[in-house]
């Protein structure tokens, strides 16, 4: 309850003796004065002349008049009016006259009014209770959505209902904000006077009146167009909730409906693709980024690249209720009720050193305290289908072989030398096509035979096999189920889920169990408390599986006509070689790869438990402490174990045996005869943070002056440690293994083995035990404030410190503050603008600071990093050596961030927007710097360059059309970013333009650059020219200057976003979400065989080509029709003659990547609210989704630039990867009781 006293006052118990003297004193010298006053009072007559006032203006009135102070509760004399005319009155007449209507007693105290609330006789008490009521309700949007925060009023009606319009014309008598609808939209009033009325209201929504009843049920709201307004919202840093109005930063938030709707994924990042201006999800690339021709892209970036550096972390910072999160992809999307997006200093900078790349913020949800339990539970399965393996342009096996008679050559590639075992494996493959052309070419069989078999082998394809045998359909099904409740004092929200994940490998297994508990403890009115505990076990295991696909031999099945196995002991070595190596060794050499999928497995098992407990108390007003712990830890368990009837576990042992010495002797091994191969990973990763901090919010002048500050304290801890494990001759039933001598196979390895797996000798892997550990620790000091001035201009500012152990000592490296700073103004509010009728919003932002970000642990350190050597030739067989040279000035990459934003309703808030451009630039980028070659280090991680991004963000939302039951609103975000290196100490000098193609980073160019050779078309003998800048074409080796090298662009959009549209009527809606990238580049997938043995690759599932390779020229005159170069076997010849990286990096191949992917389509039902009230439950939906379903691309390749490595290799030009999760299909449901 807040108390206003017209009057001032003094703190209390202050402690000291004194000072408790020298207040008697003043107490006593000021009852005096209040008593002089008094009479003075008494004696003063009171006129007034009110009508309609707020009674609040009457007692100030009397105040001045009679010089007397009101004591009153505030929020008694809300919404009360005063009509009075009244001459020459003492104090009492008046104040009789003014409360003679109103339910108030007055009291006067020496020079103070007391105002006291009638008390209700023991009657009229009693007619109340037996004529009230309790009411609860559930109040939704108009597409059966629950309103969060809608205001539930009772009002007393002398009045009646219009039956043709309607309307109620009511009397109020009393009109109170009973009650306001929790997250479910539900609501429970106590002791209802069985004759109000409710009112219903919500921005942006008619106020609807209804009659009280016990059971009210679902009330469907109504938009209403013509009113609508800007809904309040408030932003979470991770360390405070502000506000959005309050902050002068670039914050960001999703739209919740559709992100909770997208059923395709359980990470939470997939869910955000599209809604977030500035935020580019790179879904081609893996969770930790796609090494690609050495530069990393990241798989999420905000407002682009940041740092260069492996050593440094690419993604944003990832927060969950204020600790943060190493692996956001533990979050369950279902217990998410908030996502704030941080983006620019002002707001990110809080977070110091590790905020360079953004921060995103989310908030789980916690229970309502209204008093009810609510059970929700939501459920989807989601229909992936099989990769498309068709999609990877590869040769069909009619070309392949065709292919395979036209470069046969059995001269430069002689029989007994591709049937020699190669130096340090002992393979020898020939494959089946080359086979048949050898045994011809030998005389062994004649060429119709050869023809014959051939003919064969073109006749079949195995991608039908491959589909079915190796492939699966994958599939993706959640379960979540919550429980939420409690009253004022405690309340808690928990939830349990299952997830099922299958993936496209067959025999694979995912099984993921989260169970989250949220507590809220309300102690009192000053100290709060919550304790957020969060546990998950995932267990997951894998059979002996390999992955071809339209690369591997186009012909070779693995399965024979009959349906038995396969035998493709071929890939690895003829034969006769085969048989060679089985009579020494007595051990099968055969191989066939369906029969190995039973011989090995891999499981894990991971657990991880989080958890976060916060503690605030209330010191006095507008002063509070918050402290905030959290923890988690992450244990896994990982085996993999290869049974001794695996390939790998035969092929190793016949490495390390030796033949026997007779004709009837026993070969020798080295390694274990029975028992397979064991590796244990015993992993754990542990981290915590502890934060204390003072926070003072206060607003006074009925909010003219608004201001909130923090400072605090913060500790991190991040900790890691592997153990690695592998043993031979394991027993899984007696839990034993073998003891083998490492330290003569490891180091000296064995001489004359049957099948050597070294240059002579078999050199065996030392993996009996290694162990590896990180430890990062931060601590940090931080103040953050902002102040607001009639709620019309703001000004932010914060700074932190951040000390680590991955700096160097130097204090200049230590002690680096970020900062930031930002204004806001509330445009919009300014008197001068108010007339401008179809503006119903304008607010002008800027902000400018520094952020920061780290290099990873185990990378760099003040300190010289050492690693474990195990090594016989060390004294006691250990030793240490330094894998990691110290860099004492070595600090972290600072970014000055500067932000301009505008903020923007119009047309009554039918159209909405947010426009801000950005400019950053990134100092002291970590990389290598070269060192002195006498230090024992030609490099060493240093401070090695600078960077700018410069950007612009949009956000539009619009209610486009709302008539009748009818509604269709747009949601469209767009970003734009240019990424510069605007220094680099280089490593080495750019000398030829094969210098510049193949760099990761150059000077003056974006991180992201693609560079290409200007081509020029083939010669007459179908060698690759290029045309350079000075205009010459050739053909000669190293001709290409770096100034003949032609900058293509950048792999990384330059403009990207979404476009969403939702459209409702009544209990169906639609939402239809489209993404898309524009502005970048990408090489396209080239023929990779222009020389060498025929169509032959020596890994296990290789040796097709790019279907272009059918194209190529192959006679005088091609050079017209197409611009693939010639094959030419022997590779030397190749070599000397043309340089083929001038058409396989040619800018002819070098593609526009702009695409517009429709990324899912939604259909939502709510089942009639009758229908749920039979079924005793509050709500139930279903929805059907549709996820890339329909794709636009700037490429005339048929490509899809999110399954395109946009570099490749200097050979191959861009990689295709066969596309997963397209055209999938999703079932999901909720319920709500």
């Amino acid at each position: 309850m807040k108390i206003n006293a017209i009057t001032t006052a003094m703190p209390q118990n202050w402690g000291s003796s004194k000072i408790l003297l020298m207040m008697k004193l003043i107490t006593f010298m000021v009852f005096i004065t209040l008593m002089q006053a008094s009479a003075a009072g008494y004696g003063q007559r009171i006129n007034l002349s009110e009508k309609n006032t707020p009674l609040k203006e009457v007692l100030q009135s009397i105040k001045k008049q009679s010089g007397y102070l009101f004591f009153y509760n505030a929020e008694d004399l809300k919404a009360r009016n005063l009509s009075i005319n009244i001459r020459n009155a003492t104090l009492e007449e008046t104040l009789t006259a003014c409360f003679k209507d109103l339910p108030f007693t007055y009291k006067i105290v020496q020079n103070t009014v007391v105002l006291n609330k009638k008390e209700k006789s023991l009657i009229d008490r009693l007619s109340t209770y037996f004529s009230t009521i309790d009411v609860k309700g559930r109040i939704t949007d108009e597409m059966g959505r629950p309103l969060v925060g809608a205001t539930i009023s009772i009002v007393i009606s002398e009045g009646d209902n219009d039956k043709k319009t309607g309307d109620y014309s009511l009397t109020l008598k009393g009109r109170n904000a009973a009650a306001i609808s929790d997250k479910n939209g539900e609501f429970f009033i106590k002791n209802v006077d069985e004759k109000a009325i409710l009112l219903i209201s919500f921005l942006g929504y008619k106020t609807q009146p209804v009659k009280v009843a016990k059971e009210i049920g679902v009330i469907k709201m109504i938009p209403d167009a013509g009113n609508l307004q800007e809904v309040a919202v408030m932003v979470n840093t991770g360390y405070q909730s502000i506000a959005r109005e309050r902050s002068a930063g670039a914050i960001a938030k999703p739209d919740m409906d559709i992100l909770k709707n997208r059923s395709g994924s359980m990470s939470v990042i997939q869910r955000l693709d599209g809604l977030i201006p500035g935020l580019v999800i790179n879904n081609s690339t893996s969770p930790t980024g796609n090494l690609i021709n050495g530069k990393r892209s990241s798989s999420v970036m905000i407002r682009g690249l940041t740092t260069i550096s492996d050593f440094t972390n690419r993604d944003p910072l990832f927060v969950v209720n204020g600790v943060p999160v190493t692996d956001i992809n533990t979050i369950n999307p279902n217990d998410v009720e908030d996502i704030t997006v941080l983006k620019d200093a002002t707001s990110a900078s809080i977070w110091g050193s590790r905020a360079a790349n953004g921060v995103i913020v989310i908030v789980t949800k916690k229970g309502s305290g209204n008093g009810e339990l609510k059970i929700n539970y939501d459920g989807f399965i989601n229909f992936q289908g099989k990769p498309d393996l068709d999609y990877l342009n590869m040769m069909n096996s009619q070309d392949f072989i065709q292919s395979a008679r036209e470069i046969f050559d059995p001269v430069l590639n002689p029989w007994t030398t591709v049937t020699k075992p190669m130096v340090g494996n002992g393979k020898a493959p020939v494959s089946p096509h080359e086979l048949i052309l050898y045994n011809q070419s030998r005389g062994l069989i004649n060429s119709d035979q050869a023809n014959e078999q051939l003919n064969a082998l073109a006749a079949q394809s195995n991608l039908t096999q491959i589909k079915e045998l190796w492939y699966r359909n994958s599939a993706l099904m959640n379960h979540s189920l919550s429980l939420s409740g409690g009253g004022s004092r405690y309340s808690f929200y928990g939830s349990g889920a299952y997830t099922k994940t299958q993936s496209n490998t067959q025999g694979a297994k995912n099984d993921d169990y989260s169970l989250n508990l949220r507590q809220d403890f309300k102690f009192n009115d000053r100290i709060k408390m919550y304790l957020i505990t969060d546990l998950r076990n995932n267990l997951s295991s894998s059979k002996n599986m390999v992955s071809p696909d339209a690369r591997f031999l186009p012909y070779a099945m693995f399965q024979n006509a009959d349906g038995s196995n396969a035998d493709m002991s071929w890939l690895y070595r003829i034969d006769e070689l085969r048989t060679t190596y089985e009579n020494k060794s007595l051990i099968s050499l055969k191989y066939n790869p369906m029969d190995e999928i039973n011989t090995g497995s891999t499981k894990n098992n991971l657990f991880r438990g989080r958890i976060t407990t916060g503690l605030s108390a209330r010191l006095f007003n507008g002063l509070r402490y918050e402290g905030v712990f959290g923890i988690s830890r992450a244990q896994s368990k990982t085996v993999s174990f290869l049974e001794q009837d695996n390939y790998n576990v035969r092929s190793e042992l016949s490495s390390f045996t030796v033949a026997a010495a007779t004709a009837n002797g026993k070969p020798s091994y080295y390694l274990p005869e029975s028992g397979g191969r064991n590796s244990l990973t015993n992993a754990l990763n542990q981290d915590w943070t502890f934060r204390n901090q003072l926070v003072y919010d206060r607003s006074w002048k009925e909010k003219t002056h608004q201001i909130t500050f923090l400072l605090g304290q913060e500790a991190q801890k991040q900790f890691s440690n592997q153990i690695k494990t592998t043993v031979r001759g394991y027993n899984g039933q007696l839990l034993s293994y073998a003891l083998i001598d490492y330290a003569t196979l490891a180091l000296k390895g064995l001489s004359n083995p049957v099948m050597p797996s070294g240059l002579g000798n078999s050199i065996l892997t030392n993996d009996l035990y290694s162990e590896s550990e990180s430890d990062a620790r931060f601590s940090s000091y931080y103040a953050n404030g902002g102040y607001t001035y009639a709620g019309k201009y703001t000004v932010n500012a914060g700074a932190r410190i951040d000390e680590s152990n991955l700096f160097g000592k130097d204090k200049s490296a230590q002690n680096k503050p970020v900062w930031s700073t930002g204004l806001a103004w509330q445009m919009g509010k300014e008197d001068f603008i108010t007339e401008l009728t179809w503006l119903n919003a304008l607010v002008i932002r800027s902000s400018y600071g520094i952020t920061g970000n780290t290099p990873n642990p185990g990378t760099a350190a003040s300190k010289d990093i050492l690693s474990s050597v195990t090594n016989p030739f060390y004294p006691g067989g250990v030793g240490l050596s330094l894998s990691t040279p110290a860099n004492r000035t070595l600090t972290w990459e600072t970014t000055k961030n500067l932000n301009l934003g505008l903020d923007f309703s119009l047309l009554n808030y039918r159209l909405k927007g947010t426009i801000d451009f950005y400019k950053k630039k990134t100092e002291n980028l970590i990389g290598f710097m070269d060192l002195n070659p006498f230090t024992g280090f030609p490099s060493i991680t240093g401070n090695a360059g600078d960077m700018s991004n410069t950007g612009l963000d949009l956000n539009l939302s619009s209610v486009n059309l709302v008539k009748g039951d009818f509604k269709w609103n747009t949601l469209l975000t767009l970003s734009f970013n240019k990424n510069k290196i605007t220094r680099l100490n280089l490593s080495s000098p750019i000398v030829l333009g094969s210098d510049k193609i193949n760099k990761p980073y150059l000077e003056g160019y974006s991180a992201f650059s693609v560079f290409a050779y200007e081509y020029a078309g083939l010669d007459n003998a179908g060698n690759p020219q290029i045309k350079l800048n000075d205009g010459t074409i050739t053909k000669a080796l190293n001709a290409a200057r770096p100034e003949d090298v032609k900058y293509m662009g950048s792999f990384q959009p330059k403009w990207s976003g979404g476009l969403s549209n939702t459209i409702g009527y009544q209990a169906f809606s639609l939402t239809i979400n489209t993404v898309f990238n524009l502005g970048h580049v990408m090489r396209r997938d080239v023929n990779s065989l222009y020389a060498g043995r025929a169509l032959f690759s020596d890994s296990e599932f290789g040796g097709n080509v790019n279907s272009e390779f059918v194209n190529r020229w192959k006679k005088p005159g091609d050079e017209a029709f197409t611009n693939i170069p010639t094959y030419i076997t022997a590779g030397s010849a190749s070599l000397a003659a043309r340089d083929v990286t001038y058409y396989t990096m040619a800018d002819v191949n070098v593609l526009d990547a702009s695409y517009l992917k429709l990324r899912d389509l939604t259909l939502a039902y709510s089942l009639p609210k009758h229908l749920m009230a039979k079924l005793k439950v509050d709500a139930i939906s279903f929805r059907a989704q549709l996820s890339n379903v329909m794709l636009w691309k700037a490429n005339k390749y048929g490509i899809d630039p999110e399954f395109q490595n946009a570099l490749g290799g200097s050979v191959a030009g861009g990689i295709r990867t066969a596309p997963f999760n397209q055209y999938s299909i999703t079932l999901g449901a909720h319920i709500s009781f």
